[in-house]
């Protein structure tokens, strides 16, 4: 064998490497469907001239997913005599001339499929607007598809802890973006507040008419603390020609300032005073911060104040208009400081005020009870409206009641009302032996009749008169 001619140190190789390249031909006669391999060998002759054969061997497969290239490249240095090689025959990866053999083989490379975004995993993912994990569709969070956030603040709807919102960032409209009314310490500045925590709306020392210094707030105060700037006006000492600097007011105070009572204050280039926070509340006239004084409601009523009726009043440091005695009198339901209203008593009733009977009612200015319709009857004393109350009859009689009637007494029933049941025409119901009778009403009705009866005698044919024909009341 040509091998076995081969330098003793080549050998051990290529015998290494015979099973590589039979795997690889193997691999190359699949892919092309041959079953040999011609082989053309171009041979020297009679000459020691180096030739140089390169054969390169190139495998590819491929799959969806995977992809792999390998190439293998040989290449033969060889001095021979000269030799003769059937340019058709068959040959043996393992018999062939090689000395030098180099392999490289690229690496697979794969690419994963992309996963679906998954809600609930707390990573917010194409197609979703937010995933908290939770996904209760709760204030603050976000809905159980994932596909929009639960209540929160600045959507327009007053939500969860909220106290306004009216879905935009302007802090001076009434609502913040806190979804609060403007306050102190909610970082903004709304009058009257000269600042508010860090927010010093764009004023500093310098700005105040100092030369250095740190300008802060004060917390709770939202007022300018310019204790720490230097130079001038605003570090709290009354220098000239200063009129006032900071809370050194140079002893004055509202009523050396022609006020009655409240704060005075230092205007911010301390060449004059603020009395804003001054008032004369009490002198009955709107001034400075006032609301009211007095009686000056500055035109405001019950009714401006959604009340239908009532009395306004003012409160005693002039800052509040005081609602306490204004109602909606007539509406018939309590509200304020109303007693009853109309129908409404409450569940009150006569017996609840402490009479025994009779009906309650309400007072037109819907304060007070009007028990004007209540009763004690059975305590023995008339009093309005009853008629009677036990033995006392108010002095009336059966005629008193009716004039059909003798003026006998009648009698009181349990319901202090007059019982007639005892109570008739007397003589007119019977012959009594002379002219007319002692009721009035039935003699005028009954002579007019027949005179005889008041000419000459009451006898059974006008007595029968008077009950037939003139309302006789006859036992």
């Amino acid at each position: 064998m040509f091998i076995d001619s081969l330098p003793f140190p080549a050998r051990p190789r290529i015998r290494a490497l015979s099973g590589c390249f039979a795997a690889l031909l193997a691999v190359a006669s699949a892919c092309s469907g041959d079953d040999t391999s011609n082989v053309t060998s171009a041979t020297d002759t009679d000459t020691d001239t180096d030739a140089t054969s390169t054969t390169t061997t190139t495998t590819t497969s491929s799959s969806s997913s995977t992809t792999t290239t390998t190439t293998t490249t040989t290449t033969t240095t060889s001095t021979s005599e000269t030799s003769t090689t059937n340019p058709t025959s068959t040959t043996d990866v393992s018999t062939t001339d090689i000395s030098t053999t180099d392999v490289s083989t690229t690496d697979i490379s794969t690419t994963d499929m992309t996963t679906g975004s998954v809600c609930g995993d707390g990573v917010v993912d194409d197609g979703e607007a937010c995933d908290d994990g939770v996904n209760d569709g709760g204030y603050g969070g976000c809905a159980p598809d994932c596909s929009a956030p639960g209540p929160y603040c600045g959507d327009a709807e007053v939500n969860g802890p909220e106290l306004c919102d009216d879905g935009n960032t302007d802090e001076t409209d009434g609502c913040t973006t806190a979804c609060a009314p403007p306050s102190c310490g909610d970082g903004v500045v709304s009058d009257p507040e000269q600042c508010d925590g860090d927010n010093l709306g764009g004023v500093d020392c310098l700005s105040l008419g100092f030369t250095d210094g740190v300008l802060v707030c004060v917390p709770d105060a939202c007022v300018f603390d310019t204790s720490f700037c230097s130079g001038g006006c605003g570090n709290g000492l009354l220098e000239d020609p200063e009129v006032c600097d900071g809370a050194d007011l140079g002893g004055e105070d509202c009523l050396t300032q022609g006020f009655l009572s409240g704060a005075l204050g230092c205007a911010l280039t301390c060449d004059a005073f603020d009395t804003s926070m001054c008032t004369n509340c009490g002198d009955g006239v709107i001034d400075g911060n006032e609301v009211c004084d007095g009686v000056d409601f500055g035109g405001e009523t019950c009714q401006t104040q959604g009340f239908t009726g009532g009395e306004l009043t003012c409160s005693a440091t002039c800052d509040a208009l005081d609602t306490s005695t204004c109602s909606n009198c007539g509406d018939n339901m309590i509200d304020g400081l109303e007693v009853c209203d109309g129908t409404d008593l409450g569940a009150e009733t006569c017996e609840t005020q402490g009479f025994t009977g009779g009906v309650l009612g309400c007072g037109m200015a819907c304060d007070a009870f009007d028990t004007s319709m209540c009763t004690q009857c059975g305590n023995g004393v008339l009093e309005d409206p009853e008629v009677c109350d036990g033995a006392d009859l108010g002095g009336k009689t059966c005629a008193d009641l009716d004039g059909k009637y003798t003026a006998d007494p009648f009698t009181c029933n349990n319901a202090c009302e007059a019982d007639l049941a005892n109570c008739n025409s007397g003589d007119c119901c019977v012959s009594n032996g002379s002219p007319g009778c002692e009721v009035p009403s039935i003699q005028a009705c009954v002579c007019a009749i027949d005179a005889f009866c008041c000419n000459n005698t009451w006898d059974s044919i006008c007595a029968g008169e008077a009950a037939d024909d003139c309302g006789a009341v006859c036992p």
